[in-house]
């Protein structure tokens, strides 16, 4: 299985994927953003992979110098929708086109995973962050096997790909730390712990191909082969007068890094 070539294409995958606001609380995210910004006269915001704009319009709102960047075309005509004051820019994570000492802070949600070269990445955040500058990323780190995720449980090839795409927690502060980043530090952010009945994730499109990147990454015969598994699961229940519950137990962490 090629897994390490495995990127998803957020110009081939709908709007609908910014439904996972709506199912999800992001509560202990936002919290950890503000925190990571700070109060208002703010400082000047990068956000690098925007994708639509949920996060820039989050901060929007009380401070006005945020800026966003990502690969997709078609997500930054979204986010510009939702931020028409915000500057949007198309380009690579690991190219920023912005002079050194250009932000106070650079943060990216849910998005690390999807940059080629990360430690490069992580060299150019660090190159265009001033004095007392400070970065953070948000996201899964599959490695220590603490999180159960019915995803996982039945596209297993999305957990090995994941476990390439994200880095453990650990070799991130190593990297932030070749980067030129103090004082690295990593700390769970966000935990989501529910069971549901699998026909409820499935009306609620949990599963739905475009749902989630690690869904959308698998080639069309391994998504088909969970989706296959899964239904055989609840054919069995049902037939035994049972429901079949999925359980998710996830956590996203915070990683934070500050410049001298």
């Amino acid at each position: 299985m090629d897994q390490i070539h495995r990127h998803a294409n957020y110009d081939q995958i709908p709007q609908t994927y910014d439904t996972r606001y709506e199912r999800n609380s992001y509560a202990g995210v936002e919290h950890a953003l503000q925190e990571f910004v700070g109060s208002p006269p703010g400082p000047i915001i990068l956000e690098v992979g925007c994708g639509t704009g949920h996060w820039l319009q989050v901060l929007h709102a009380s401070h006005a110098h945020v800026t966003g960047l990502d690969f997709s075309a078609g997500r930054l005509a979204e986010a510009q929708k939702r931020v028409p004051e915000a500057p949007l820019v198309q380009g690579n994570a690991e190219r920023l086109p912005w002079p050194a000492e250009s932000f106070d802070r650079v943060f990216c949600i849910n998005a690390f995973h999807h940059f080629l070269n990360k430690p490069a990445f992580l060299a150019e955040a660090r190159r265009i962050l001033r004095p007392d500058g400070r970065f953070l990323t948000v996201g899964l780190d599959p490695h220590p096997g603490l999180d159960q995720w019915f995803v996982y449980d039945y596209f297993p090839e999305s957990l090995a790909i994941d476990r390439q795409r994200f880095p453990a927690a650990s070799a991130l502060r190593t990297w932030m730390t070749e980067a030129g980043f103090e004082n690295c530090l990593t700390q769970e952010v966000e935990h989501w712990a529910y069971w549901l009945p699998a026909q409820e994730i499935l009306r609620q499109g949990r599963l739905d191909k475009a749902a989630t990147s690690q869904l959308s990454v698998l080639t069309d015969a391994e998504y088909q082969r969970g989706m296959e598994t899964l239904r055989a699961d609840l054919q069995r229940a049902e037939t035994k007068g049972e429901i079949l519950f999925l359980k998710a137990d996830l956590r996203l962490y915070g990683t934070y890094g500050s410049v001298a």
